[in-house]
């Protein structure tokens, strides 16, 4: 697309979002996919930086609602409500409904690949966007917008956070407080072969964290899972 009518378009989508930009170069950045930057030849890994700034704000805004709002909960259930909230899943739904799905920029083989429809892509866009509005807005204004936008959506998740995959979900908080990886190793199993018992270990940095056992090794792994919330943030899952 030609830069004066992308930089028209974008713009008109700021506009209708309450977003007046001073800086539009920062919002071209946080729709480039990286695919698309190495397929013009530009030197830069697209909207990688901006995500990783966007996902610390992010963060800072939701903990920071949740403190003020639900401080009756523990901190485990506060825990708990931000992974959901922040989860990629939830991002990809927020960038569905902003339309960035429709403003992202994509190499030619990423369309064909129908990149628009991924939720990784689509939430990693959402958090380069709001790393773009905290750069040309600040954080007073971004703060305004993402609540008179979202707000129904955190409160929607603090009333009623659900759990269906404890692995997953021990991970996203991990991932949120150490940046790290919850590796599963399988300690045991009993019984015969039609009636074995598996008993697993969740590890993190080669540290015991939680234990579990089940009829599978996947069923004894979220048992491990389910025991490292209990036990790390105190979650009643």
């Amino acid at each position: 697309m030609e830069e004066g009518l992308l930089r028209k378009r974008l713009k008109n989508w700021l506009i209708g979002l309450g977003i007046d930009p001073v800086d539009l170069k920062v919002y071209i950045e946080s729709m480039t996919h990286r695919s698309f930057a190495r397929e013009i030849n530009v030197s830069s890994r697209g909207n990688e930086q901006l995500e990783f700034l966007g996902d610390s704000v992010l963060s800072f805004i939701v903990t920071s609602y949740l403190y003020k709002n639900f401080s009756f909960y523990n901190e485990g259930r506060l825990a708990k409500i931000r992974s959901i909230i922040v989860s990629g899943k939830t991002l990809a739904g927020l960038s569905r409904s902003i339309k960035i799905d429709r403003q992202i920029l994509l190499s030619e083989n990423e369309e064909f690949s129908e990149g628009r429809t991924k939720d990784s892509i689509l939430a990693d866009a959402f958090e380069a966007f709001i790393g773009a509005v905290y750069l040309d807005k600040g954080i007073n204004f971004l703060c305004q917008w993402f609540l008179d936008k979202f707000e129904d959506i955190i409160e929607e998740k603090s009333c009623s956070p659900k759990i269906s995959d404890y692995k997953t979900y021990l991970q996203e908080i991990i991932q949120a407080d150490y940046s790290m990886l919850v590796r599963y190793t399988v300690d045991k199993a009993v019984g015969p072969d039609h009636n074995k018992v598996f008993y697993s270990i969740a590890l993190l940095d080669k540290k015991a964290i939680g234990r579990g056992s089940g009829k599978s090794k996947k069923d004894s792994e979220q048992e491990a899972a389910k025991d490292a919330l209990k036990s790390l943030y105190n979650l009643s899952v």
